[in-house]
C-alpha cells in the first residue's frame, strides 16, 4: 500500500473531518425542527415508489433531486476515507468506508425521526452509502485527482 507524508495525511484527515461535519450539518439543520419525541409514522420504510408516485412529475423531480443530492453529498466522504485509509488493502478500505457511511447516514436518519418537517427514509441511507462507495472508487475513474496522490516514502 502507500505511505503518505505526514503533511498529506494531516491535510486529508482535516478534509475528512470537515466533510463529516458538513454532512452532519446538512442532515440535522435547522435545529429548531428537533422536538424530542419520535415521529415513527414519518419514516419511509419502503423505497419502492407506487404507480401513482411514478405518474407524478413533482414526485419524480423530488426523488431525482434526492438521489443526486444524497449521492453527491457522500462521494467526498468515500474519497477522503480512501485517502486516509491507505494502509489497508482496497477491499478493507471499501468495507470500512461503507461501515462509516452507513453509521453516519443511520445516525442522521435517526435524528430526523425526532424532527418536524424531516422525513427519514431507508432510500436516503441507500443513496448515501452508494455515494460513499462511488467516492472510494472515484480515483479509479478519474485521470487526475483533485488532491495529489499519496507518495511512497523511502
Amino acid at each position: 500500500m502507500f505511505e503518505m507524508s505526514p503533511r498529506t495525511r494531516t491535510r486529508d484527515l482535516s478534509f475528512l473531518v470537515l466533510w463529516v461535519l458538513f454532512i452532519l450539518m446538512v442532515g440535522i439543520l435547522p435545529l429548531k425542527n428537533f422536538v424530542g419525541h419520535p415521529h415513527w409514522e414519518y419514516i419511509k420504510w419502503v423505497p419502492i415508489p407506487t404507480v401513482e408516485d411514478l405518474r407524478s412529475p413533482k414526485y419524480l423531480l423530488d426523488i431525482s433531486s434526492d438521489i443526486v443530492g444524497n449521492t453527491l453529498l457522500f462521494v467526498p466522504l468515500g474519497y477522503f476515507l480512501r485517502r486516509v485509509l491507505t494502509s489497508f488493502n482496497p477491499s478493507r478500505q471499501l468495507l470500512m468506508a461503507v461501515g462509516i457511511g452507513i453509521t453516519l447516514s443511520l445516525s442522521i436518519e435517526l435524528y430526523q425521526v425526532y424532527c418536524h418537517s424531516r422525513f427519514p427514509s431507508i432510500f436516503d441511507v441507500i443513496t448515501n452509502v452508494a455515494g460513499t462507495v462511488l467516492g472510494v472508487y472515484f480515483p479509479l475513474f478519474s485521470r487526475k485527482s483533485v488532491l495529489p496522490a499519496p507518495q511512497h516514502l523511502e
